[in-house]
């Protein structure tokens, strides 16, 4: 027998499983299905793609805020700020 639980499928029941004073014809061996694994592969998928949004949206809330800002500091302070990017010379 090769596989783990062939013993048991071939109708054979070790003792262990037994209990003392009963025929071992009136035994009854349950066993579990194997465990799947969809779920778990499906929730870390959830909170992966869950987080990646996240960051994405907080990345476009700070972007919106910064220009927001760099904006209305000309108007309030009365001194001019400009953000440029770095150029690769």
């Amino acid at each position: 027998m090769r596989h783990p639980d062939a013993q048991l499928r071939a109708n054979h029941r070790p003792a262990d499983l037994i209990p003392p004073g009963i025929h071992p014809g009136d035994v009854v061996v349950i066993q579990a299905p194997p465990r799947s694994y969809a779920g778990p592969i499906l929730l870390t998928i959830t909170i992966s793609l869950g987080a990646a949004f996240v960051i994405v949206v907080l990345a476009v809330a700070f972007k919106v805020a910064v220009a927001a800002a760099a904006a209305a500091v000309p108007t309030v302070g009365g001194a001019s700020v400009s953000l440029k990017l770095a150029r690769k010379r």
